[in-house]
């Protein structure tokens, strides 16, 4: 009886934790073109697209590599930071007022995210650049 009791209620724990987790969107509805110096990175990129009060968080799944980039939408749409991770062969990244430059275009879940980033390309890791970048993601 003791044994019926626990497995019911790791049962309804499991089934709680799985109705609070928002299960990732479909691969046809979020996706990014990018570029990296005018260079397509290939795609279109599947990316999840998490909102969180005006802030907006545009992903790629893979973790090591990607890009992620955050864009606030209150008064004015902004891009916040952009973070590429061995994308298209380039590690680099944008912080609003303090390395590189963008601006993003935004409009019904779509945005288009353009500007430059501080970091390095895989083939020459030691050698500091600075890369433009375009990325146009439907959310």
């Amino acid at each position: 009886m003791d044994i019926r009791l626990v497995a019911v209620g790791a049962a309804i724990v499991v089934a709680g934790v799985a109705g609070c987790s928002t299960p990732p969107a479909a691969l046809g509805g979020t996706t990014a073109k990018v570029t990296i110096n005018g260079q397509s990175t290939g795609g279109p990129h599947a990316v999840l697209c998490t909102q969180s009060g005006w802030m907006w968080t545009i992903e790629t799944p893979n973790e090591n590599k990607g890009f992620t980039a955050t864009v606030g939408t209150g008064d004015k749409v902004t891009v916040e930071s952009v973070s590429f991770r061995d994308f298209g062969g380039f590690t680099g990244n944008f912080w609003q007022g303090n390395i590189g430059e963008a601006e993003v275009q935004g409009d019904g879940g779509t945005f288009t995210i353009t500007g430059s980033a501080d970091g390095s390309f895989t083939d020459n890791p030691s050698n500091a650049v600075t890369a433009t970048f375009r990325i146009e993601a439907s959310c």
